[in-house]
């Protein structure tokens, strides 16, 4: 009898909590509630970076991230419906932030490219690890993410700023015989290079890349790349 009454009491008291543990159970499984979700959001993409930044794409698992994040792994793909969308969203992320150095590009400021340049190298010191991101990404990642970083940079970066040197070349600033693709894509070597090989630069040239130097190393630049197309007529 006295065995019977436990059993009843165990069976009522996992009764009383059955309900509560079903809705935790759905909770940790379904969307997270108010603000949470996009904490969770936010996670995935800071452990998404973490993670690409240190291996390529293939190398990285849905649980690492996931763990990394400490979410579920089943929130990858409720919110990105993946880890190849996850990937792209940070990609997307990224180009987002670049948003505001293209928006300094325009037609109308003859200090436009000037400006593009300091942000852009500005952007550059604040995420080290984006070029040589971009690089291993384009020369060795799946298509479908090569394409997808290639599409992007063509029409966040690389059209604007052909467009302005092409700008500055029609309002005579710079020389008319320059090609506005070679001359950015010129630009673009002097603005990435050094943080591209920023481990070499500072065994090498003691270029401790901090928050002074950069300055300098944009103004350098600016003043070099000016001085190589501007037109004689500009500066006379």
């Amino acid at each position: 009898m006295a065995q019977q009454q436990v059993t009843e009491k165990q069976a009522a008291s996992r009764a009383a909590v059955k309900p509560d543990s079903g809705a935790s159970a759905e909770r940790s499984l379904g969307r997270p509630p108010g603000a949470d979700s996009e904490q969770v959001r936010q996670s995935l993409l800071a452990a998404a970076r973490q993670l690409f930044l240190s291996y390529e794409f293939k190398a990285v698992s849905v649980r690492q991230i996931a763990d990394l994040a400490g979410v579920n792994g089943a929130m990858v793909n409720y919110y990105f419906g993946g880890k190849k969308g996850l990937y792209l969203a940070m990609v997307d992320e990224v180009f987002n932030a670049l948003e505001k150095p293209m928006q300094d590009l325009s037609q109308q400021d003859h200090e436009s490219v000037r400006e593009f340049v300091s942000g852009y190298m500005q952007f550059l010191a604040s995420n080290p690890w984006w070029p040589n991101f971009v690089v291993r990404e384009v020369m060795f990642g799946e298509e479908e993410i090569r394409q997808s970083i290639v599409g992007k940079f063509s029409n966040v970066f690389a059209r604007k700023l052909i467009d302005g040197v092409g700008d500055e070349i029609r309002a005579g600033r710079y020389r008319s015989d320059l090609q506005p693709e070679l001359a950015t894509w010129s630009l673009m070597g002097m603005m990435v290079f050094p943080f591209l090989s920023r481990p070499v630069a500072d065994h090498l040239f003691g270029q401790n890349l901090n928050e002074e130097s950069v300055k300098v190393l944009i103004a350098h630049t600016c003043e070099l790349f000016e001085h190589g197309v501007t037109a004689p007529e500009a500066t006379a």
